[in-house]
């Protein structure tokens, strides 16, 4: 990787107790690309998301974003800095709408304070027109623009997806982490969530970082491609390195998962 360099994440390391999750990861993520993080499962993928984005602090390691060192922020902190990230297991807040859920990100951005929207000031009602414009063009951008006065909880499972992207990219992020995207998708939804990953680089030029285990969908969006296994990187590189790479097969079949991964016409690997 030889561009403009965005995230440098080296040497990252974490462990619990006597198990270490993350040992000695490096990471580079350029302007603009899409990177792949794969691996079986327990291979150490979503704890390398915690340790970037200010859950877990890091034993050993650094993780600059465009210069800024994350390492001892607050996941707030992470996120001013320009890193946002979606969850494996969908965090929204049911009980608002769709609009709400991506203006309480949005609200990050909002510079009139407390007194303002105590007294609702001018200022403060023109942050708000503008905000509310912002998230419902966010929504319009993840296509769920008909969908702004439904509650979150009673959205269809893909559309909690994409409306927890957009709640993402409320917080106007250089970077965004997505853990597992088309988790529990279907064919289709999974092309659209394909289509949108694109779509945040191409319209919005995000660069985006994605754990995935739908070898279909890495083998065709990414960049670029790291293999994780016992929190160690074994492997990286293009699409058509990973595919062949014999530590990546050895690490996938010796979780029960089928040699059929290797190619992006296959079916989804688990």
């Amino acid at each position: 990787m030889t561009g403009d360099l965005l995230l440098d994440v080296a040497s990252l390391r974490k462990s619990f107790g006597g198990l270490t999750a993350v040992d000695d990861v490096t990471l580079q993520v350029e302007r603009g690309s899409i990177v792949s993080v794969i691996g079986p499962n327990g291979a150490g993928k979503t704890t390398f998301f915690n340790l970037i984005t200010g859950i877990y602090r890091p034993d050993l390691g650094t993780a600059l974003l465009d210069g800024v060192d994350l390492v001892g922020l607050r996941p707030d902190q992470v996120a001013a800095a320009g890193l946002a990230r979606t969850f494996q297991n969908i965090r929204l807040f049911a009980g608002m709408t769709a609009l709400e859920n991506v203006l309480v990100a949005r609200s990050m951005h909002m510079r009139s304070g407390y007194w303002g929207a105590l007294f609702h000031t001018r200022v403060y009602a023109d942050q708000e027109r503008s905000a509310v414009a912002d998230a419902s063009e966010l929504l319009r951008f993840v296509g769920l623009a008909e969908r702004a006065d439904a509650l979150a909880g009673s959205l269809a499972y893909g559309e909690q997806r994409r409306l927890e992207i957009a709640r993402a990219l409320a917080t106007k992020p250089k970077l965004l982490l997505l853990d597992e995207p088309s988790a529990g998708m279907n064919p289709q939804e999974t092309e659209d969530a394909k289509a949108l990953i694109l779509r945040i680089r191409s319209e919005l030029g995000i660069a985006v970082v994605l754990i995935e285990h739908d070898m279909r969908l890495v083998m065709t969006v990414s960049d670029h491609i790291v293999v994780l296994d016992y929190g160690r990187k074994i492997a990286e590189g293009g699409a058509d390195d990973i595919r062949t790479h014999p530590k990546v097969i050895e690490a996938y079949l010796g979780r029960g998962v089928a040699a059929r991964t290797a190619t992006p016409e296959s079916e989804e690997a688990s």
